[in-house]
């Protein structure tokens, strides 16, 4: 039986499914609040600075269109498509290929 990661890559390369990463258009403050210190809320800025904040968002190709299927924000990370560094990946891999799936007349494509 595939992997979530195996089946989303499959299907990603027949042209089924993507997941992007954009950078977040939001404060990461706005969203989390302040730091409890200003070395706690410099650390933070240095490291957005450094790896950047990301949006990542998956989709799935039906009707002649792309649809979104899920998506977070405020990824802090210097590979935010890679499920090995951001866990939230495999879980919008799976949303990409459930909602694919609900788009089959056929029922399951994979």
């Amino acid at each position: 039986m595939k992997t979530t990661i195996e089946t989303f890559r499959a299907l990603e390369s027949d042209g089924l499914v993507a997941i992007r990463a954009f950078p977040e258009t939001d404060s990461y403050f706005d969203v989390f609040g302040e730091s409890d210190s200003d070395q706690e809320r410099q650390e933070m800025i240095d490291l957005i600075n450094r790896v950047g904040c990301w949006f990542v968002q998956s989709y799935y190709f039906a009707d002649g269109d792309w649809h979104h299927a899920d998506c977070i924000g405020m990824c802090v990370y210097s590979n935010p498509l890679d499920p090995a560094e951001n866990c939230y990946v495999e879980d919008l891999m799976r949303a990409a290929i459930d909602a694919l799936e609900m788009q089959s007349t056929e029922g399951a494509m994979i």
